[in-house]
């Protein structure tokens, strides 16, 4: 027997539900949403986990879920208070002018400041076959809140479709077509590569700017998003302005670590860490209602179906440099077996943009990619597309000079287009930061000469395609046999694809 009534049956219990939370004043703020859990690791069954937020007022919430073969079961979920002081600017002395409170980033407008209370639930899924697919179900009592499934962790031999985009959420249209096309394409899962959401990471600036988007919508389109979050799990990499709020000055900083969680396999605390600050007191209360997002979320690895993933800090405090982060991310890479390896961190060491053109911190990284058999690497932060050709790159010194450049010698493979040569000599550079912010411009034919009058030897013409005039994102789809990369606009266009293989084994 279907434990899932008929769309008609569902409409009715949603009228019924509507009225009975307005009866019992409670309200679902977020609904329930899907989160990696601890294993999509070779060898092991995946695991999952729902969460979700409500007011201040507790329900009687359960989670039923489905596995193949009708196997049903039924999870209390835990909860949490998540309570957090109104944000009072700080007085200036007379005549003292101040840095503005958040980065002149543009959006509709900024959240008002609050106190803000929530509950937030959470149902762990463990056990769960791999290459299934889940149906699950959220009641309050009686009252359906979400009917929803997803798809667990692909096996070696599967093929598997995963989204990458970063810098999303700024309240802006734009992240909501991105969203939506995302949905058409239905991914197993997503990367989202840092700068989530603006300007500043804080609690406030997801409830104002992000879930509408992604996970709220009920009717999904261009102009309002779709419900993603439903059923594709978000594998968040942090990026600067997702840590831009400070303790304890914005007590509801660090956003991401409250809303999601990721495979608990990264090196652990460490000066690559996301700083707390000096206030033990704030610092503590965040460490406790966080959980041990916190200090996870900074560096961790998955995988799913033929692909390994290996998420890395970019951020001041994750420096390539730093032993320890190293050889936690060489054994990471070097004991994976899988067919393909993808690295994510939101800063990219090699852009052909103006923009943000000197942070390249990351270019020191790419001989330990290179050494551990690294396909492809994506970024964020610069707001467009681009792709490089498949490249090696030897570091001069080791070192970034006084504007944060990182000199070296590049070897270019030109002869790859990813069509009809599809073997690439080299490491394929990957930014998808057009999810949603304010486009970075112009196009190649101008930053090029730009970069290269300004740079000399810094820059070289390793940029294969660049579209800097339209948002996108890019969709991964791995089989054993291939890798093929999309980037599609927010038209739904293709406006990038290759495809890259290797020799058999």
């Amino acid at each position: 027997m279907n434990m899932f009534p008929s769309r008609i049956t569902r409409c009715a219990l949603f009228v019924v539900m509507v009225h009975a939370l307005v009866a019992s004043g409670q309200t679902v703020l977020v609904k329930p949403y899907v989160l990696p859990g601890d294993g999509a690791a070779p060898g092991k069954p995946d695991s999952k986990v729902i969460r979700w937020l409500t007011d201040t007022k507790p329900g009687d919430f359960t989670l039923e879920y489905e596995l193949p073969g009708g196997v049903r079961t039924v999870v209390t979920p835990s909860r949490t208070a998540l309570d957090f002081e109104k944000r009072v600017e700080p007085r200036r002395p007379a005549g003292e002018k101040g840095a503005p409170e958040n980065p002149p980033i543009k959006t509709n407008s900024l959240p008002p400041e609050s106190e803000q209370h929530y509950l937030r639930y959470e149902a762990v899924l463990p056990d769960l076959p791999l290459d299934a697919r889940i149906t699950y179900r959220v009641r309050n009592g009686q009252q359906i809140v979400r009917e929803s499934s997803f798809a667990t962790a692909a096996s070696p031999p599967a093929s598997v479709r995963v989204a990458m985009v970063g810098d999303l959420a700024t309240g802006k249209d734009g992240q909501k077509a991105v969203a939506y096309r995302i949905a058409l394409e239905k991914p197993q899962a997503l990367v989202a590569l840092g700068d989530i959401v603006y300007p500043t990471g804080r609690i406030n600036q997801y409830m104002h700017f992000f879930w509408g988007t992604y996970n709220e919508t009920d009717e999904p389109g261009p102009k309002t998003g779709a419900p993603l979050m439903a059923s594709v799990p978000f594998y968040p990499v942090l990026g600067n302005h997702d840590v831009g709020a400070k303790l304890p000055a914005y007590p509801d900083a660090l956003g991401a670590y409250y809303f999601f969680r990721v495979p608990r396999n990264g090196p652990g605390a460490g000066p690559w860490t996301t700083p707390l600050g000096p206030d033990t007191t704030a610092a503590g209360r965040f460490r406790t209602l966080a959980g041990d997002s916190h200090p996870h979320i900074d560096a961790y690895s998955f995988d799913t179906g033929p692909v390994h993933f290996l998420v890395l800090p970019s951020n001041g405090s994750g420096n390539p440099d730093q032993p320890a982060l190293r050889r936690w991310a060489e054994r990471d890479l070097m004991s994976s077996a899988a067919r393909w390896k993808i690295v994510c961190h939101h800063h990219p060491g090699f852009s052909s943009s103006s923009q943000h053109y000197t942070e390249q911190a990351t270019r020191l990284w790419q001989p330990l990619f290179e050494a551990c058999g690294v396909d492809a690497v994506f970024s964020g932060h610069v707001h467009n597309y681009q792709r490089t050709v498949p490249l090696t790159f030897k570091p001069s010194t080791g070192k970034r000079d006084k504007r944060g450049r990182v000199d070296g010698v590049f070897k270019l493979d030109r002869d790859f287009d990813g069509v009809a040569n599809t073997r690439p000599s080299g490491v394929v550079h990957v930014i998808a930061g057009g999810g949603g912010a304010t486009l970075y411009g112009p196009g190649l034919d101008k930053t090029a000469p730009l970069l290269r009058m300004l740079h000399g030897d810094n820059y070289a013409d390793f940029t294969a395609r660049m579209v800097a005039d339209r948002h996108s994102f890019v969709i991964l789809d791995a089989s054993p046999d291939e890798l093929r990369l999309r980037a599609i606009d927010a038209e739904g266009e293709t406006i990038d694809s290759i495809r890259i293989t290797k020799a058999a084994r």
